[in-house]
């Protein structure tokens, strides 16, 4: 499997995690922080996080397939993971499970940012070649 393919992969799983958040709202925000994340607020939250996380997914995914930017849409969707990473990591008294998907955030951050690298090389070669 190419990182091209790879990275498609990612960006589809990107797209599912944005489905679930807007369909169950609360189910996704009590597994990533806690139980007490029930209200309306934390649902509102939890739906406007899984759009961004599906157009995010999606555009990526779009942008791979055609080989137009993609790129540069991976390299988006990791600035957007280490926002989120720094803002569990950072943020004072957040309890251990935040802490823990902080880490996930950042370390979806660093493969993608990765991922986006070798597929900028790869391109740069298919150019040179032809």
């Amino acid at each position: 499997m190419d990182n091209r393919q790879r990275a498609i992969y990612l960006c589809r799983t990107r797209v599912g995690l944005g489905i679930v958040m807007m369909l169950a709202p609360r189910t996704g925000s009590r597994l990533g922080f806690g139980s007490g994340n029930d209200s309306q607020g934390a649902a509102a939250l939890g739906r406007a996080f899984g759009v961004r996380e599906a157009v995010l997914g999606t555009g990526a995914a779009i942008a791979l397939s055609e080989r137009e930017g993609g790129q540069n849409w991976l390299s988006m969707t990791a600035v957007a993971d280490a926002v989120d990473a720094a803002a569990m990591l950072l943020t004072p008294r957040l309890p251990l499970r935040v802490r823990l998907v902080g880490v996930l955030a950042a370390a979806s951050a660093v493969a993608q940012f990765l991922v986006a690298q070798e597929i900028a090389r790869d391109e740069a070669v298919e150019l040179a070649v032809h």
